[in-house]
C-alpha cells in the first residue's frame, strides 16, 4: 500500500527560469557578503601577527594569513549548504505557481469546479484558497444565473426567445446549435 501524499513532487526544478534567476540572486547575495566579510576581517587585521604551533614546532604568521584557508573552506560549505535549502525553498514557491499556472488555466476555460490541492509544507497556501473561494463563489453565482435564464425561457416561451435569439445574436444555447439554428 502507497503512503506517500498524493502530490508529492519528484522534479525539483519545476520552474527552471524562475528557481534559476532565484538561486542566482541569493548565490550572488550571498559571495558579495563573504567577500565583504572576508575583506573586513583582512581590513581589521591587517598588521596582526598570530602564533600557533604546528606539531612542537611554534609558527608566528599574519593573521590573514592563517585565517584565509579556513574562511574559504567555511564560505564554501556555507555556499554548497545555502544552494541545496535554496533549491528546497525554490521548489516550495515555484511548485504552487505552476499549478496556480495549470488551474488558472482551467478556470479561466470555465471550469468552475477546479479546486487547489496545495501540500502542507508549500508555500501560498492563502492564495490558493482565497481562488478556491473565488472560484465557488463564481460557480454559484454562475448556478443562479443560469437557473434564472431557464425561468426566463419558460416564462418568454420558446418561440419569442427563439426571436429575440435571431435578433439579437446572442443567448445562444448548445441545443440551438445542435438543432442547426443560427
Amino acid at each position: 500500500m502507497d503512503n506517500r501524499p498524493p502530490f508529492r513532487r519528484r522534479r525539483y526544478f519545476i520552474k527552471k527560469s524562475f528557481q534559476t534567476r532565484f538561486l542566482l540572486s541569493f548565490f550572488v547575495v550571498m559571495v558579495i557578503g563573504t567577500i565583504m566579510a572576508m575583506g573586513l576581517s583582512f581590513f581589521l587585521s591587517k598588521g596582526d601577527l598570530t602564533a600557533r604551533y604546528i606539531g612542537s614546532e611554534l609558527e608566528i604568521t599574519r593573521t590573514y594569513d592563517f585565517f584565509l584557508p579556513i574562511l574559504l573552506v567555511a564560505n564554501l560549505v556555507v555556499a554548497i549548504t545555502g544552494i541545496i535549502i535554496l533549491i528546497f525553498l525554490s521548489h516550495r514557491i515555484a511548485g504552487p505557481v505552476y499549478r496556480f499556472e495549470k488551474a488558472l488555466g482551467e478556470i479561466g476555460k470555465g471550469d468552475l469546479t477546479y479546486r487547489f490541492k496545495i501540500r502542507r509544507l508549500d508555500d501560498l497556501k492563502e492564495l490558493a484558497d482565497c481562488i478556491n473561494e473565488l472560484t465557488n463563489t463564481l460557480d454559484i453565482r454562475v448556478g443562479i444565473i443560469k437557473a434564472g435564464i431557464n425561468e426566463l425561457s419558460k416564462e418568454v416561451g420558446s418561440e419569442k426567445l427563439s426571436a429575440l435569439q435571431e435578433a439579437t445574436g446572442c443567448f445562444k444555447t448548445s441545443k440551438d446549435q445542435q438543432n442547426g439554428n443560427p
